[in-house]
């Protein structure tokens, strides 16, 4: 017999995230219990442990990773994944799971993978990209600060949403790898960072994910706005074709009136 219980707040394992335990009963039945993630399980996660994620943090986390994906979309070398524990294979250093995180150099981009093997790769990310989550703040953009420079991560991008002063702040951080060390990235005026790795500005406005090509400056588009735009597309062209038709009918209306007054308009 198998009976599911929850001593816990659903909001509370709504904010901290958790994992499911097992507890097998005197009688030989079984409890599967619902525990809250404490921070360090946070920071280092296992398979089937839910994480906590606003529909903020999905959205700006499903954005960076879709217009990522597509910057590389045609590159066998570099790979984008989400949500993909990082087994660093470094000596008493605990592994990540990153919201989003950029490879290069890596071979069979196209293989299954449970988890990201680093010794087996041949290759670590280069960049880390996480969406702050508000109930560990604190572990997102301190504590990881520390530990994603010592897993040799070449730049760290955090996007976080907060309350200050009755008002939402979206703020955009960046860390670049100096001998070992992480030295901020400052931001230019218009609050965006420039991500040297994937050679992007990167930025929040108004609650979305903004990135600009740093050599051609031009925005890459989130998939929402590539539909809209070939919705708009496909509006234009079919307007288009109903403006050539109209045009044909009116030279042919135009020609029989010719033809009519004993004009032979191929003539004029």
């Amino acid at each position: 017999m198998t009976i599911a219980i929850t001593r816990h707040p659903t909001n509370e394992l709504a904010e901290r995230g958790w994992r499911t335990e097992e507890i097998v009963q005197p009688d030989g039945s079984t409890l599967f219990e619902q525990i809250p993630l404490t921070s360090e399980e946070f920071l280092h996660p296992e398979e089937g442990y839910h994480w906590p994620n606003s529909t903020f943090h999905d959205r700006i986390a499903g954005d960076i990773k879709d217009i990522l994906t597509r910057r590389y979309a045609n590159d066998p070398t570099t790979a984008v994944f989400r949500d993909l524990i990082v087994r660093w294979g470094i000596a008493d250093f605990r592994d990540h799971c990153p919201d989003t995180c950029v490879v290069f150099g890596i071979q069979n981009k196209e293989q299954v993978r449970t988890e990201f093997l680093v010794n087996s790769e041949g290759a670590r990310p280069s960049l880390i990209v996480e969406v702050v989550s508000p109930r560990y703040r604190k572990e997102d953009r301190e504590i990881k600060v520390q530990q994603y420079a010592r897993a040799g991560i070449r730049e760290y991008i955090i996007f976080d949403r907060r309350r200050q002063g009755g008002q939402m702040l979206d703020e955009v951080l960046g860390y670049r790898l100096m001998d070992g060390t992480y030295v901020p990235i400052t931001p230019d005026e218009e609050e965006r960072i420039m991500c040297e790795t994937v050679g992007l500005w990167m930025g929040l406005h108004d609650g979305e994910v903004v990135m600009v090509d740093a050599q051609t400056q031009e925005r890459l588009l989130r998939s929402t706005e590539l539909d809209q735009w070939a919705i708009q597309a496909e509006q234009r062209a079919t307007q288009a074709e109903q403006r050539a038709t109209q045009a044909e009918q009116r030279v042919a209306q135009l020609a029989e009136f010719l033809r009519s007054q004993g004009i032979d308009p191929d003539r004029i």
